[in-house]
């Protein structure tokens, strides 16, 4: 008797770290995950799944904090360091999309395009 072993696709998903912000760009949206607690130091991952490439920054208030490029159906990682207490924004430059409030804490949450 013959014994088969069938082996089945594992799929391993990426664990995203508790300080980490995931961007993720559409063509008409974006959504951001977040992560729970405010940190000094984090990581942000970009995920452009845009059918362009996208050119964006990192800011609080008038500081900028990081540029960021990323290429149609590519994800970039940025680390941020923001000892300030202001509001931190991930703003999209080229193609041009509404200001996106990065808030600690919040599950996730979507950003239509302004119309």
């Amino acid at each position: 008797m013959k014994w088969f072993l069938l082996l089945f696709p594992v799929l391993v998903y990426a664990q995203v770290k508790p300080d980490t912000f995931v961007i993720q760009i559409n063509d008409r949206s974006m959504k951001v995950l977040c992560p729970e607690k405010k940190r000094d130091l984090f990581s942000v991952i970009v995920e452009n799944h845009s059918l362009s490439d996208q050119v964006a920054k990192f800011t609080v208030g008038k500081k900028l904090l990081k540029y960021v490029s990323v290429k149609s159906g590519n994800s970039e990682t940025v680390e941020i360091e923001n000892k300030t207490a202001g509001a931190l924004f991930f703003v999209p430059v080229s193609p041009a999309f509404q200001d996106v409030e990065l808030i600690f804490g919040k599950k996730a949450y979507e950003v239509p395009s302004k119309e």
